[in-house]
């Protein structure tokens, strides 16, 4: 008998798609629960904001809430085959009943992404014919079915190297690149920025409220815009040695915001009247500190 729940909403934005329940998480009852690489990735993709130090508690703790997901998002789970217990993934079988279990849930619910966790599931959804957009990319974004986005990524055990870029894609292309080709330099901070060049927020005359702290978030006044992107996106935010990723809203005509979260917010003890460094390291990219 399957013994893991599976973790679905009416809402997701995230909708993670194994192929079966292995032995060993299937006796622990307990999503990824063999080890904790599956959890190590999503901490260093930026997809949680804290590591997972139990596997027997991630699920819990990522599916069944959002306290520590990226911007609170709803993350979902399950398995294209959710009747078989089996760890060598050679004896699992797909069956058309599968896939029109998965395609029923999302039609009845609103999945913003599904995340394709296996070789085998990437395949069985490529040869689906359920597929627009499709792409021919090995992993990232690789079409929709519906309104929802399709990714396949390394499955968290493969020995592929640095594994989590794929999955923190499931952050940045808020919208597939190949859809807007046209755009792609948007998404750039200005050329004649270069790396190494640093500011201190806020600029003369502004300040850093109570108000902003609450709502964990600064304002990017006109004089700084030119570091960020040209349009809503994510970046990389670097405090000592830990890596974060905040959502930026571009604003015309008033400051845009970042949004910080409050691990960021604890390691910068952030407070009224304060006055914080950026310093430019990369596209996108800051390492930020108090000032």
């Amino acid at each position: 008998m399957v013994n893991l729940k599976e973790y679905i909403y009416n809402e997701m934005d995230i909708l993670f798609l194994a192929l079966n329940a292995p032995e060993t998480s299937n006796a622990n009852a307990h999503w990824f629960s063999r080890n904790l690489s599956f959890w190590n990735l999503l901490f260093k993709s930026g997809l949680i904001t804290q590591q997972i130090n139990d596997s027997l508690k991630g699920d819990e703790i990522v599916f069944g809430s959002t306290d520590i997901n990226y911007n609170n998002w709803i993350y979902g789970v399950t398995d294209l085959n959710h009747e078989l217990i089996e760890t060598n993934s050679q004896n699992v079988s797909i069956e058309t009943k599968h896939l029109d279990r998965i395609l029923k849930i999302l039609e009845s619910n609103h999945v913003k992404k599904l995340c394709l966790m296996h070789s085998k599931v990437g395949e069985c959804i490529r040869n689906s014919g359920k597929l627009t957009d499709l792409q021919n990319n090995r992993y990232g974004y690789i079409g929709k079915i519906g309104e929802t986005l399709v990714y396949e990524v390394p499955f968290h055990n493969a020995s592929i190297s640095n594994k989590e870029q794929y999955y923190q894609l499931l952050i940045d292309a808020t919208k597939p690149i190949q859809e807007n080709n046209s755009k792609l330099e948007t998404n750039k901070v200005a050329l004649k920025i270069k790396p190494g060049k640093h500011f201190i927020i806020p600029s003369n005359g502004n300040s850093i409220t109570q108000n902003d702290i609450k709502k964990n978030t600064l304002r990017i006044t006109v004089d700084f815009k030119d570091y960020f992107p040209a349009n809503d996106s994510i970046v990389k935010i670097q405090i000592g040695n830990q890596i974060f990723h905040a959502k930026y809203t571009r604003r015309e005509g008033r400051s845009s915001l970042l949004k910080l979260d409050k691990a960021m917010i604890s390691l910068l003890n952030l407070k009224a009247n304060q006055q914080v460094k950026f310093e430019l390291i990369g596209t996108n990219s800051f390492r930020v500190s108090k000032f």
